[in-house]
């Protein structure tokens, strides 16, 4: 689980970053602050001294956070990359799909 956890912290990280440089309207912002709130949980637990059932705990609140930045319409569910330029657009969106598709998958797995 500790691993999934450090991998989650990597993914919110380069989420976080692909979302500032993109974007900064007021969905934008509240998933920004949403991945903000999540990585602060990570860093306060892997600072500390932490047994398996804080990790559980960790993990439930993360999943929580997860949900509010996922929302239908207002979340990163329905965000996607905008460029003039075809090509550049897929490729941007690949990327972000990549990020989502493993957020997915790590949240899945508990």
């Amino acid at each position: 689980m500790l691993k999934d956890i450090l991998q989650l912290r990597v993914i919110y990280e380069e989420l976080k970053r692909v979302l500032e440089k993109e974007n900064n309207d007021s969905e934008v912002l509240y998933i920004i602050n949403q991945l903000e709130l999540g990585l602060g949980l990570i860093d306060e637990c892997l600072n500390n001294i932490y047994e398996n059932q804080d990790l559980k705990e960790l993990y439930s609140k993360l999943d929580e956070v997860y949900m509010k930045i996922n929302q239908p319409r207002v979340g990163l569910s329905d965000f996607f990359i905008w460029r003039d330029n075809y090509e550049e657009r897929i490729k941007a969106n690949e990327h972000l799909d990549t990020i989502k598709d493993n957020l997915l998958l790590l949240f899945k797995k508990y």
